[in-house]
């Protein structure tokens, strides 16, 4: 939003120069001359400013998407090597009773013994 805010006043500052400066003046540049509007002319850097800033950009952003690029490959990586221990450390893992079965009194043939009810106290 704030761009549109900075580039709109610009393009319509832009606008109004072109067509307030309609009249053809002669340009060089070294040794060679042509005549052009400068309104045209402001129009044609302006176009060209506007190409080599999304040139610097692209390039810019290039490098950005390529290191995310293997940021995310590296990431799927990682994941993998912990699926693969996850799955290693359930196999290797006893099998465990439940913490009240352990402390639970058992009968001489193995059966856990039933806490006593209420009613008995």
């Amino acid at each position: 939003m704030i761009r549109l805010i900075v580039v709109v006043p610009f393009l319509l500052a832009l606008v109004v120069f072109s067509a307030s400066n309609q009249d053809p003046q002669d340009m060089w540049m070294l040794t060679y001359s042509w005549k052009c509007a400068i309104g045209v002319l402001a129009l044609i850097v302006a176009a060209v400013a506007f190409l080599a800033g999304a040139f610097c950009f692209w390039v810019a952003e290039f490098g950005q998407r390529r290191r995310a690029r293997k940021a995310e490959q590296r990431v799927r990586e990682l994941e993998a090597q912990v699926a693969q221990i996850q799955a290693a450390a359930a196999a290797q893992a006893p099998v465990r009773a439940p913490a009240d079965a352990l402390n639970a009194p058992h009968t001489a043939s193995g059966t856990i013994v039933p806490p006593p009810s209420e009613d008995l106290i």
